[in-house]
């Protein structure tokens, strides 16, 4: 018989090589749930807090600690032990205090860094709609969408407050400014950009990107944010 709907389990060996975890020790792991971050590049809540963070020493440990509401991510509780968790999200334990955000490290994989001051985050904005004049709908990298006055240019990055979503600073993308690779080979890569070239409706743009050996190198427009 055909099989229906997609398979709800996940291997280790399967699992996106930007998460830094074992991949023999077990045979299983906890799948994301689709949400904010896309499946290959994001990791559960649960694996979050159990082989990242090490809060927790077993997966029954993790989910206690997250179905009791003591999990933050950007400022809101979650309950979903199979939350997506992606790069720039920010994940809080208030009765600790203690901050965390997901940031890359110098391989493209996932780190948890600590800041227990931080409270906004990056993002970058992947769509743009006109609802009236000067009324505009934005749409982030991470699902999020807000109303704003401002016509921001897409590929712009935003930095938000969070949970509120008040616009705290504007990182346009354009030549000379600072950005980072967040997606292929090269992921993890700090540079400048040297030059963009726009491309038609059905090509994404393209930008040069100049490391801090003054190598040049072209990448399109997705994962090339400014910092």
């Amino acid at each position: 018989m055909a099989k229906h709907g997609e398979n709800k389990k996940l291997k280790r060996l399967n699992t996106p090589n930007l998460v830094s975890i074992s991949k023999k020790d077990k045979v299983w792991i906890s799948k994301p749930v689709p949400g904010t971050h896309p499946r290959n590049k994001s990791i559960s809540l649960v694996v979050l807090l159990r082989d990242v963070l090490k809060l927790a020493g077993t997966s029954k440990e993790a989910n206690a600690l997250i179905k009791s509401g003591k999990i933050l991510v950007d400022g809101r509780v979650v309950k979903e032990n199979k939350f997506p968790i992606g790069y720039m999200d920010l994940i809080s334990i208030p009765d600790i205090n203690m901050i965390y955000f997901i940031d890359l490290d110098h391989k493209g994989r996932f780190v948890a860094k600590r800041d227990d001051k931080r409270k906004n985050k990056l993002l970058r904005l992947k769509n743009r709609k006109t609802l009236a004049k000067d009324k505009y709908q934005l749409t982030f990298s991470d699902g999020r969408t807000l109303l704003s006055n401002e016509a921001y240019k897409t590929g712009d990055s935003l930095l938000l407050s969070m949970p509120d979503m008040k616009i705290v600073e504007h990182l346009p993308l354009k030549e000379g400014s600072n950005c980072r690779i967040i997606g292929g080979t090269r992921a993890g890569m700090y540079g400048k950009v040297k030059s963009i070239v726009s491309g038609s409706t059905n090509s994404r743009t393209k930008i040069e990107v100049e490391d801090e050996t003054g190598l040049s190198l072209i990448h399109i427009s997705e994962p090339t944010r400014p910092y």
